[in-house]
């Protein structure tokens, strides 16, 4: 039997409570109940806005390695509780060693890049077969021909700075291939023209920008999972209150697992703009309703199988990052083993 893969229950109607009743997790409001979940198929719980968690439910997922995490309607991360922090010291100390060691932080530095950069051009590349207009089909090739000298650079690249600029000028370019990806129609309504954010400018960005928060709270859960430091990183430099290493892991993950699931909200017309809200100062923001379809796309692709073509064995979308936590750790014990990144084969 197939491992059961497990589920974030997501909370965000206005005043809602989660509460502990015996084995399971109920949410109501206002006295109603809004949902019932047995704990044992709960990997996490994200509240979104004014969601309360009673103390009981709290103690409950500390004891038994369930996170607890806080969002704003924009994604915006508030906090996380987690039980006792797993691993050993040794783990975190040599953590701390390899950040400190230019030619190891180098190291990890261009094989995250090098993950990232790979797998932009793959989802690219796989993406440009669904695209109709000659015209938008030959943009979204000439991408993945710069993405492709991009990551014949990363070798050669003695700097952390060389090696930041090539994934900087490789973003560039994949997401003007990201706007030839959507159907032109939606793309046109969407007004969606590269990344911003910051807030998020059009419905595109307003999406991405939660994608890559949840799939960052998911990435802080596995490392701590092994026991590593998620604020001590290599590729992004360390600022106070950052999760730099969860950003670090984040990198490859985000074409595989954030981008695509944008792609097919937007072109399957999963959202419409009816989903979203313009704010006062010009910040896009979705709507419940818009947020519930995200959760429910997001949680499908989660539950999709690839094989890790480093253990080659089917592992679920939903354990990649802890799969990849893992190897980070390996990585970071060993003086001789080089961290692989994921590599996204389409």
């Amino acid at each position: 039997m197939p491992p059961v893969i497990l589920k974030t229950l997501f909370v965000q109607r206005d005043g809602a409570v989660v509460r502990m009743h015996q084995d399971t997790v109920v949410v109501t409001l206002e006295g109603a109940t809004l949902a019932r979940v047995p704990m044992h198929l709960l990997e996490s719980i994200v509240g979104i806005g004014r969601v309360s968690f009673t103390s009981p439910l709290l103690e409950r997922c500390a004891a038994e390695g369930r996170s607890v995490v806080r969002m704003t309607r924009q994604g915006r991360f508030l906090y996380r509780i987690e039980g006792r922090l797993s691993g050993n010291v040794l783990l975190r100390t040599a953590q701390h060693d390899a950040a400190r060691s230019p030619d190891r932080s180098l190291a990890i530095m261009r094989a995250i890049v090098a993950g990232k950069v790979h797998n932009q051009r793959q989802l690219v590349l796989k993406a440009a077969r669904d695209v109709a207009d000659p015209a938008d089909r030959a943009i979204v090739r000439e991408v993945a021909d710069d993405l492709a000298r991009e990551l014949r650079k990363l070798p050669s690249a003695l700097h952390p700075d060389e090696v930041r600029g090539i994934e900087g000028v490789a973003a560039r370019r994949y997401f003007l291939a990201l706007r030839h990806l959507l159907a032109p129609p939606i793309r046109e309504a969407l007004a969606f023209d590269g990344r911003n954010r910051r807030p998020p400018r059009d419905p595109v960005n307003a999406v991405l920008s939660f994608l890559y928060a949840l799939l960052t709270r998911d990435a802080e859960s596995a490392l701590l999972g092994v026991g590593l430091d998620p604020q001590i990183g290599f590729l992004h430099t360390l600022r106070p209150g950052r999760p730099s290493l969860a950003l670090d892991l984040v990198e490859e993950m985000r074409p595989i697992l954030a981008d695509r699931v944008m792609l097919a909200l937007f072109n399957r017309r999963q959202l419409q703009l009816s989903d979203f809200e313009l704010l006062p100062g010009g910040a896009w923001e979705l709507t419940e309703a818009g947020r519930r379809t995200l959760f429910g796309e997001w949680n499908r692709r989660k539950q999709v199988e690839i094989e890790h073509p480093l253990l080659k064995q089917p592992v679920a979308y939903g354990r990649l990052l802890d799969v990849q936590a893992r190897m980070l750790a390996r990585a970071i014990r060993s003086q001789g083993l080089g961290y692989t990144p994921f590599l996204y084969r389409g």
